[in-house]
Parts: structure tokens; C-alpha cells; sequence
């Protein structure tokens, strides 16, 4: 009985699982939504991780009435990054003769009971049509003389993407898709702080953008 009970389990489980891979492609869930401005959510391991870790990949879709090379500027441009991502406190931009690579610093103030943190990333543009898409990832990289590290502040490990995607003259849909090392805090107090700062900051691109 009890092994017949075991299997029955073991086949909801399977069935669940292929729901939700059709319901949610690559094994995003939704896990917010307001208005236009979805976010999702999955757990896998962080590449290249030894050993392996489970890391969380947080993905926001929304689409903005601009063209994708003001999106891509504001990227870039140290002073309005301050603006959109109001949750920085410190944030350095550091800009290449190459266009298609700058560096980046960041601070975090983030409220109790998660730590202060910073990060230190390197971004690459990979052009995929002048017209139609532009793609740029970043990741995480050391660098101990830009970017030191600070007695009690958590360096974060990080790696995602933005795609720019010109669906129309004057509509550009975004997805972006950032990839994030556990820091040891328990999801209860992280999930709520991630989602709110990801959907702050959203609604803040876009409104800079649409000016």
C-alpha cells in the first residue's frame, strides 16, 4: 500500500511539473504582476558555480513607447541610473573607447533585514539588428583597485541580460533577466524586497524613458 501510495505521488509530481513547463516556458513562474509589467521567477544553478548553487533568476517583460536606443542610453548614463534605480546610493560608471563595453559599480541600501550591498559588472552590447534588437549581458568580475571590498557590505555575484526588442516605430519591448548567488538570508525576508525593488525600478525606467 505504502508503495502504491509512493507512486501515485511520484506521478502527480511528474504531471504537475510538465504543467508548469507549459504554463511557465524555461520554468519561469510568475510571481508579480501590475499593469504591463510582468515578473517571473526560477530557481537553477548559477553557471560555472564550484560547487553548484542554486540561484534565483528573477525575468521582468514590459514594453515602453520610446525607441531602444534611449533605453540602452539610460543604461549607460550615470546620472539617470541614479534616478531609475532609486535603492542605489552610490553608483559609478565607467566607459570605454569600445561603446559596446563599460564597466559599472553600485551600492545598495537595503532595508532591514537584509545587508548592505554592492556589485562590480562588466557589460557587453551584442548588436543583433541595428533596427529591430539589441541584446547586452553583464556579469560579475573583481576588481580590487575600481571596486574594493567594504568591511560588512555583501559583494554580490551576478549575471543577466537586457533585450531590446523594436517591435514597432515608437514601442520597445524589454526583458530583463538578472541571475543572483544566495546570500544566506532566508527567502521570507528576501523574496518581498527583491520583487518590490525589480517592479520600483521598472515603473522608474519607464517613465524616463517615455520623456
Amino acid at each position: 500500500m505504502k508503495v502504491f501510495l509512493l507512486l501515485l505521488l511520484c506521478c502527480f509530481a511528474v504531471v504537475d511539473n510538465s504543467i508548469a513547463q507549459e504554463k511557465y516556458p524555461e520554468g519561469f513562474a510568475l510571481v508579480k504582476k501590475d499593469g504591463a509589467i510582468s515578473l517571473y521567477e526560477r530557481w537553477i544553478i548559477f553557471p560555472d558555480s564550484d560547487p553548484p548553487h542554486e540561484a534565483r533568476e528573477v525575468k521582468g517583460e514590459f514594453s515602453v513607447p520610446t525607441s531602444m536606443y534611449k533605453i540602452l542610453a539610460l543604461l549607460r548614463d550615470e546620472k539617470k541610473i541614479k534616478i531609475w534605480q532609486t535603492h542605489v546610493s552610490e553608483f559609478k560608471v565607467y566607459l570605454q573607447p569600445d561603446t559596446t563595453f563599460w564597466l559599472e559599480y553600485s551600492y545598495h541600501d537595503i532595508p532591514w533585514p537584509v545587508s548592505d550591498q554592492d556589485h562590480f559588472l562588466e557589460y557587453q552590447l551584442a548588436e543583433k539588428s541595428s533596427e529591430r534588437e539589441l541584446f547586452i549581458t553583464f556579469r560579475s568580475r573583481i576588481d580590487p583597485i575600481r571596486a574594493p571590498r567594504q568591511k560588512g557590505v555583501t559583494r554580490m555575484v551576478l549575471a543577466g541580460s537586457w533585450r531590446l526588442e523594436q517591435v514597432a516605430p515608437n514601442q520597445v519591448k524589454v526583458t530583463y533577466r538578472i541571475l543572483s548567488m544566495p546570500i544566506g538570508i532566508p527567502r521570507l525576508f528576501t523574496d518581498p524586497v527583491i520583487r518590490i525593488n525589480m517592479m520600483s525600478t521598472i515603473k522608474a525606467l519607464i517613465k524616463l524613458a517615455e520623456e
